[in-house]
């Protein structure tokens, strides 16, 4: 079975403030997770979103990652060359969450990937859903800095489309 993944994030630029959502639907059901933190870039608060999805999934599984934000997107895509270059830009710097990418890496080695470019902005999607929880995340993020935090499976249940298992 293929593990859908939908991951949003919320960043505030003039803030260096963010938060990301993300919902996981495979054969052990529908699991999700808000976190946040403060003092960083869009493209670290990418990586920490994408890093904590894909930190436990089950071996093998193929996974489809259902992604609006740019920053995640062209990370994504540029995983395998980031890698070669040692996590670090063309001049040699170090890439905002290079720790982060590097974790999403090792767990997503070796699976068959696909990309799925969304629109959070639709009502009553999973990603609708997700983006609204990264908004939360953000501003609860703001006030008091990193955390994650599970999204309740009542809550995972009323997510439109995504099957009850």
């Amino acid at each position: 079975m293929t593990t859908r993944l939908w991951i949003e994030i919320a960043h505030q630029a003039a803030y260096r403030t963010g938060g990301y959502a993300w919902v996981r639907q495979d054969g052990q059901g529908l699991a999700g997770a808000a976190g946040g933190a403060r003092d960083l870039e869009a493209e670290a608060l990418a990586a920490l979103a994408l890093a904590s999805a894909v930190k436990d999934l089950p071996p093998g599984a193929a996974v489809a990652l259902h992604l609006s934000e740019a920053a995640l997107i062209e990370g994504v895509r540029e995983m395998g060359a980031r890698r070669n270059r040692g996590w670090a830009d063309a001049g040699g710097a170090p890439l905002p969450g290079a720790e982060a990418w590097a974790l999403a890496a090792q767990a997503l080695a070796g699976r068959g990937l696909s990309l799925v470019r969304t629109k959070p902005a639709e009502a009553r999607t999973a990603a609708g859903f997700a983006a609204a929880w990264a908004e939360l995340a953000r501003d609860k993020a703001k006030a008091q800095g990193t955390f994650q935090n599970a999204i309740p499976r009542p809550n995972l249940a009323k997510v439109p489309g995504l099957a009850k298992d």
